[in-house]
C-alpha cells in the first residue's frame, strides 16, 4: 500500500492528509470514520488562489514586475511551517503530467508590480514563517525573480523557498552567462529543484512532487562559488 502522510497545522489543528493512499477505498472510508467529513484542497494551490491588479503602464515603467499566477496565505505543504506563496506564471519546462498546465502560458496571469506583490506576501493579517516562490517556473523570469527575493528581504521576510524545474547543476550552468540566475541562488535559503516526474510521483516525502526532486539549503554554496570562480 501506499505511504500515508498526515501533515498537522499547529495553528488551527486541522490534518492534511497527502494523496495516493487516500486513492484506497478502505483507507478513505476509516480516516472519514475517525476524522469525520473531509474537504478537497488542489495540488499546489489551494481552492481560492488570490490575484492582483496588474500594472499600470507607469508602474511597469518605474520598476520590475512579474507576471504572476496568483497568491495565497496560510500554506502548510510549500515549505517548512506556515507560508505565503506566490505562484509565477509561464513555464517553458512543461513537464509531462503537471497538474498546473494552466501556468504554462508566459502571456496568461498578470504583470503585477514586484513591490506590491512583497507588501501583498507579507502583509501582517497573516502569520508566516517564510514565503514561497513556485510556478509556472520562477526562473522563466530571473529579473522579476531577483527583484521579488530582495524586495521581500527589505521588508524583513526571514526564510525564502524557491521551486524550479532545473536542476540546481543546470541552474549553475545557466548562472555563468546570466548572473541574475546566480544572484537568486545566492540570495534564498532553499531550493527545490528537478522537473516533475509522474511515475515517480509516489513516495516523494514533505514538499516535494515527485522522489527525482531535492530540497537543497542554502543553494548558493561554496560548490556554486567554486564553479562560478571558474569562468
Amino acid at each position: 500500500m501506499a505511504e500515508l502522510t498526515i501533515i498537522l497545522d499547529p495553528t488551527t489543528g486541522g490534518l492534511l492528509i497527502e494523496e495516493p493512499a487516500l486513492s484506497y477505498p478502505a483507507v478513505r472510508a476509516e480516516l472519514d470514520d475517525l476524522l469525520g467529513p473531509r474537504q478537497s484542497v488542489a495540488c499546489a494551490a489551494p481552492p481560492t488562489v488570490l490575484t492582483l491588479p496588474s500594472a499600470t503602464a507607469a508602474e511597469a515603467a518605474a520598476g520590475p514586475c512579474v507576471r504572476l499566477a496568483g497568491y495565497w496565505h496560510d500554506s502548510v505543504i510549500e515549505g517548512p511551517g506556515r507560508r505565503s506563496v506566490a505562484k509565477l506564471q509561464g513555464c517553458p519546462i512543461r513537464c509531462q503530467g503537471c497538474l498546473t498546465p494552466d501556468s504554462w502560458d508566459p502571456t496568461g496571469g498578470f504583470l503585477v508590480p514586484v513591490s506590491r506583490l512583497a507588501d501583498t506576501l507579507l502583509d501582517s493579517a497573516h502569520e508566516r514563517d517564510g514565503v514561497t516562490i513556485l510556478g509556472g517556473e520562477p526562473f522563466a523570469q530571473p529579473q522579476g525573480l531577483l527583484a521579488l527575493v530582495r524586495a521581500l528581504r527589505a521588508r524583513g521576510a526571514a526564510h525564502i523557498l524557491c521551486y524550479s524545474g532545473y536542476t540546481l547543476e543546470a541552474l549553475q550552468r545557466r548562472a555563468i552567462r546570466e548572473p541574475v540566475v546566480g544572484a537568486v541562488l545566492d540570495e534564498i535559503d532553499v531550493l527545490i529543484d528537478g522537473p516533475f516526474v509522474a511515475a515517480l510521483a509516489d513516495g516523494g516525502g514533505p514538499w516535494v512532487g515527485s522522489r527525482n526532486q531535492r530540497v537543497i539549503p542554502n543553494p548558493g554554496s561554496t560548490v556554486w562559488l567554486n564553479l562560478r570562480n571558474c569562468r
